[in-house]
């Protein structure tokens, strides 16, 4: 646990060490606050309320109750106040830390991960590992009170505070034991709410494909059994918490009988006063309250002993490579891949392959699926490093550039089309700064204009999750304009018209033929009724170029391109 505070917990709460060390200070004047009240009871009974007391006696106990009163309140505020400012404001910094992290892993991290399960690592076990550091304070004020009630149960009478040092050892075996279990078992707990919080990811993105196949009796038990198993590991460490607090319980009534038996024979032989007893009597049952308090904090810091693993395991995992020196290049003339294989793992995706971009043309790459044509756009963009071979732009091998410079050469335009959930301008700009005249430029070159224009709050429209509120052709051509806007040299069309219909694939079409001249353009096609202008169409199959040319070239072939085209038209 020492290593959970120092090493995890502190390097979140030291920009806000000054709140912590008053927090702490706070935590002994409580604790002082609380041994003085103790203090009071022992003259209440025997002068307060004496038959023989006076009234000015009576009136100074009252006034030193109620000044102890004022004082714990602002004390009290302050002390709680501050820690809950504190471990809320250390989970926003490890949410932050998690965020950027995530978003600096490799392509292949996202390919095996559950998305639910990062959910889960940003929202839920931040909250966990960051109530360790509350935690790791009340096992010091905690302490504190305790052994602040326990020197004055002692100065009331020290033979019967002796009971309370016997029950010592099995308190530290009962917290030892719980704590352990609570430990092991809140993994598998962290993991299930993951999995629960992916199966609801799941089930809210499916709604389409729910209510088109009438799955919602399956979706429903997808999500009732994931649950289930999030409830079942909630309980268990539930069980272990429950089971440890009545056995302190237990054992604390076990000593108090113990002090009442001795107590009575202590008082009848005048050994002690009824004012001292019930002081004791005070002072022991404020003393069980802080060791109830500190069964909690310790099961909670096993708790955040777990999440934090689970944290560091995810801030260990390496992020994508970036060993480019390049860092401001123009994009100038060509690329060229040379001799390029690639795998994903299993069995060659691009197999030798070879081909030429320059700058200013139109080139497509069609194929059948499998091919690699998507595998060429994703290396072109950094995405996974080169296998064997190379990709060079202006002559210097891809993993020259920084992968900032190097994405800053493309514009990306995919059949998966994603928009953030906010205004239409937010959805082109992505947080930069371009002039009205820009944007409309860019809205005219992708033929957004027309719709743009009828809707009732213009580019100050707000279109929805994923772009809902917008046809399939209308957010299509928002993220031609986006790229477009974002002034990159080079643009890369992945399956951009393969879901849109026949009436949106023209759009999309004369928004292309608009960028003729202006960008450079690599497209892989579906639909080869959309290259037949390109400059130059690479024709592969498994992982190879098998034809290159023009359109009118290859077909007069009448090779592989002229059967893929046939079979286009036929399934058009």
């Amino acid at each position: 646990m020492i290593d959970l505070i120092k090493n995890r917990l502190y390097p979140y709460i030291r920009p806000y060490k000054n709140r912590a060390i008053g927090a702490l200070v706070l935590s002994l004047i409580l604790a002082a606050i609380g041994a003085l009240q103790v203090s009071l009871i022992k003259p209440i009974f025997d002068k307060g309320l004496s038959p023989n007391s006076t009234r000015e006696e009576a009136l100074i106990l009252a006034a030193q109750l109620l000044g102890l009163g004022l004082l714990n309140f602002p004390c009290r505020f302050f002390h709680f106040y501050w820690l809950r400012y504190i471990s809320d404001r250390a989970t926003c910094s490890v949410r932050e830390e998690i965020f950027a992290k995530i978003q600096h892993l490799p392509t292949s991290f996202f390919a095996k991960s559950k998305q639910g399960e990062l959910i889960s690592h940003i929202l839920n076990d931040t909250q966990v590992f960051a109530q360790g550091f509350r935690a790791s304070i009340d096992l010091i004020r905690e302490p504190l009170k305790a052994a602040a009630y326990l020197g004055m149960a002692f100065y009331a009478d020290w033979q019967l505070t002796i009971v309370i040092f016997i029950i010592a050892p099995f308190l530290v075996l009962i917290f030892g034991v719980s704590g352990k279990k609570v430990k092991n078992n809140q993994g598998n707990v962290q993991k299930r709410q993951g999995d629960f919080t992916h199966n609801i990811a799941e089930g809210i993105g499916a709604h389409k494909i729910m209510k088109a196949f009438n799955l919602q009796k399956f979706v429903f038990g997808r999500f009732s059994r994931s649950q289930e198993n999030y409830f079942s590991a909630q309980m268990k460490t539930t069980f272990i918490e429950e089971m440890s607090h009545p056995f302190v319980e237990v054992i604390g009534a076990a000593a108090f009988s113990g002090v009442i038996v001795f107590a009575h024979h202590r008082i009848q032989s005048g050994a002690t006063t009824i004012g001292q007893f019930v002081s004791f009597i005070g002072a022991l049952a404020l003393f069980m309250d802080p060791i109830r308090k500190f069964s909690q904090s310790n099961v909670k810091l096993s708790q955040s002993k777990a999440a934090s693993d689970r944290i560091y395991e995810l801030l260990q995992i390496p992020v994508e490579e970036d060993k480019g020196t390049i860092k401001d290049h123009k994009f100038d003339s060509r690329i060229d891949v040379k001799n390029l294989t690639f795998s994903y793992g299993e069995g060659d995706v691009v197999k030798g392959l070879n081909l030429e971009i320059k700058k200013g043309e139109k080139v497509a790459l069609v194929g059948l699926s499998g091919s690699g044509k998507s595998t060429l756009i994703n290396l072109l963009l950094g995405l996974y490093p080169v296998n064997r071979g190379s990709i060079s732009i202006d002559g210097r091998d891809i993993q020259d550039y920084s992968l900032l410079n190097l994405r800053s050469f493309f514009g990306l335009v995919s059949q998966d089309i994603f928009l953030f959930n906010d205004t239409l301008k937010e959805n082109l700009c992505l947080g930069k700064s371009f002039s009205d005249e820009q944007v409309r430029e860019a809205l005219s070159v992708a033929y957004c204009d027309e719709f743009i224009d009828k809707l009732p709050e213009g580019l100050e429209t707000v279109i929805g999750d994923r772009g809902t509120r917008l046809s399939g052709g209308q957010q299509q051509r928002i993220t031609i304009a986006r790229a477009y806007l974002q002034e990159s040299p080079i643009l890369l069309f992945d399956e951009a018209t393969s879901a849109l219909d026949n009436e949106s694939e023209k759009v999309v079409q004369k928004a292309l033929d608009n960028l003729a001249g202006q960008k450079t353009v690599v497209a892989v096609a579906h639909r080869l009724t959309t290259i037949q202008d390109f400059d130059r169409i690479y024709v592969l199959s498994d992982g190879k170029v098998v034809e290159e040319g023009r359109h009118s070239d290859l077909m007069n072939h009448g090779g592989e391109y002229a059967k893929l085209y046939e079979l286009s038209k036929s399934s058009s």
